[in-house]
């Protein structure tokens, strides 16, 4: 019968067309096409390892993991957009790894460090923690691509920046004393952040470097050289309050401009 509808008949074999980054046979890139996944694997992998070094109450190695997933979720991307090597298979591996290393490991770092005497706000506030992390990676995976270089929410690897930064402080500088009950504040707050409609820049989405960026990243390097535990946390930090403070300072203005002037009652 025709249009396919004879129960009898088999179907006939269907292309498969693998979702794998691929590139032209004969290119350069055919040989790198594996590195974003590998880069993108030790990210899973190092998220992996802040967790396990959480269970042996090794806090400080466990910060420090998650800040190296942190450089290898940076590192595969950049490889993949300037060798132009995105594949949605890479998208989906990205999105499991960033769960991970900066969804559960955080949150369980936090909660081991902070709030495991408090079982009910902790557990609570580690939970809220995850699952907007899992919203944020969802959004962004089925949201289509704008034209401005901004993120919607602030990226999940800034939220686990901040939680990782804050410990790694306070265990390098022993000093420097963090109150438990800010804890919960700060996990949530994070969360929260990250499902708004607070834009962020998307500095990582450009594939050119102006100067201005090439200096402000080489003084990043230098103050990273010589005070890792301040310069991140100030990034981590000054990054995530400086969308909040562009958001509302937008909204105030918008306010004052299209705020109706009161008209005059009549003599």
């Amino acid at each position: 019968m025709e249009n396919g509808n004879n129960l009898n008949e088999k179907p006939g074999p269907v292309d498969y067309k693998p979702e794998y980054p691929t590139a032209p046979p004969g290119s350069r890139l055919r040989h790198l096409s594996i590195l974003p996944s590998v880069f993108t694997s030790l990210n899973l992998f190092c998220g992996y390892l802040s967790i396990i070094f959480t269970a042996r109450e090794e806090f400080l190695a466990a910060g420090w993991m998650v800040v190296l997933a942190v450089v290898c979720d940076i590192l595969d991307g950049r490889i993949a957009r300037f060798t132009s090597l995105n594949s949605k298979f890479g998208a989906e591996l990205d999105s499991l790894a960033d769960l991970v290393s900066f969804g559960v490991a955080p949150a369980f770092l936090v909660f081991s460090r902070y709030m495991s005497d408090n079982l009910l706000i902790g557990i609570t506030a580690s939970s809220i923690y995850v699952l907007c992390g899992a919203l944020r990676l969802a959004r962004f995976n089925i949201t289509p691509p704008s034209g401005k270089d901004v993120f919607e929410g602030l990226p999940i690897p800034a939220g686990a920046g901040i939680l990782t930064t804050l410990t790694i402080l306070e265990l390098q500088f022993l000093v420097f004393f963090i109150p438990d009950t800010f804890i919960p504040i700060v996990v949530t707050g994070t969360a929260f952040l990250m499902v708004s409609k607070i834009e962020y820049p998307a500095m990582k989405k450009s594939k050119k470097t102006g100067f201005q960026r090439q200096v402000l990243v080489g003084l990043f390097i230098l103050a990273l050289a010589v005070f890792p535990p301040i310069t991140l946390f100030l990034y981590s930090w000054g990054f995530a309050i400086y969308g909040l403070f562009m958001f509302i300072l937008k909204k105030f203005l918008n306010l004052i401009k299209y705020k109706k002037p009161v008209s005059e009652k009549p003599a």
